[in-house]
């Protein structure tokens, strides 16, 4: 059995595969296997990564025909070996110590569950940025966390029967699906992080956080507010459904409370908010919680903020030749 199962999984990353599974592959820690979750790539990715495996026998190679990077995950996950999952994408590159590092923090701490590093970004070509800094200590941790994501995917290390008690990854917080995982796992053990910079984050025009920003921050704040629901009761959406109607679900029970939305929440429910297809009112309701419940300049303002962005997002029409 591996001591450490690697999951990467990969749609159309072609360009920079190679190099992620050979800094994989030449880790100083060898006793590892590396899962390739091909999610319906069109381009060589499938090949390159069956290429190695050819030449590697710690590759392997699956198809999950285009479910998604939730599907992707838990793919992995339900395939690993190895008492330690650790993640890593298609475009990154790991430093040849990275997973020795990462397990001896998991073998001197065994109430560790999830363990990030800090990061160092690089640009399309492999040029370095910039640093990547994460929160190091439990109390800095766990104070970020209520906040927002304060670990970097790419970089974590997991106990595989922590995430696979915890449930894996959930399809209703898609684009904050890591996110969603953390907060669950810090309800039942410890997280950490390391400072050192162990993993490069490949930093280009395509990435989640940018192609799907307003669905990134609004998964992230559904993440934020199931953890509250879940100190005194059910999350009301289905975690394992489509993201906006997990939203809807969940914005349309939180009118229905008729309870004041506070200050810490009206960031959370102006980003929620923005998703498509949000009734009139329930947003209405939301909107008159929200003055009631915080009484000040962005919460009066917040209608029209939301009124002009959902005015801007809709596609422009076709103009006659």
């Amino acid at each position: 059995m591996p001591t450490v199962s690697v999951i990467i999984p990969v749609r159309d990353g072609a360009r920079y595969l190679g190099e992620a599974l050979q800094s994989m592959l030449d880790q100083d820690l060898a006793d590892i296997e590396v899962i390739v979750i091909d999610d319906g790539s069109c381009d060589n990715s499938a090949a390159i990564a069956t290429s190695l495996g050819e030449r590697d026998g710690r590759v392997n190679v699956v198809a999950n025909r285009g479910t998604g990077i939730v599907d992707a995950l838990n793919m992995g996950i339900s395939l690993a070996r190895a008492p330690l999952v650790a993640r890593m994408d298609c475009d990154d590159v790991s430093m040849p110590d990275r997973l020795r590092r990462q397990v001896a923090c998991f073998d001197a701490d065994p109430d560790l569950q999830l363990l990030g590093t800090a990061g160092m970004q690089i640009d399309r070509d492999g040029k370095t940025l910039g640093p990547l800094d994460v929160p190091v200590g439990n109390e800095q941790l766990r104070d970020a966390l209520a906040r927002h994501n304060p670990m970097l995917h790419p970089t974590v290390m997991l106990r595989t029967e922590a995430v696979r008690r915890a449930g894996g990854y959930r399809r209703a917080f898609t684009y904050a699906e890591d996110y969603d995982l953390w907060l669950r796992l810090s309800e039942t053990g410890k997280l950490a992080n390391m400072d050192a910079r162990l993993v490069k984050l490949r930093s280009h025009p395509g990435q989640i956080s940018r192609v799907k920003e307003d669905q990134q921050k609004a998964a992230a704040a559904l993440a934020r507010q199931s953890a509250q629901l879940r100190r005194v009761g059910a999350e009301p959406f289905d975690a394992d459904g489509r993201p906006a109607q997990a939203i809807g679900a969940f914005l349309a029970w939180r009118a229905a409370t008729r309870v004041n939305v506070t200050s810490q929440e009206r960031r959370d429910v102006e980003l929620l908010l923005r998703t498509a297809g949000i009734p009139l009112a329930i947003t209405c309701k939301l909107l008159f919680l929200a003055a009631v419940g915080t009484p000040s300049f962005k919460t009066l303002a917040l209608g029209p903020r939301l009124a002009w962005r959902r005015m801007t997002a809709r596609p422009a029409k076709a103009r006659p030749n």
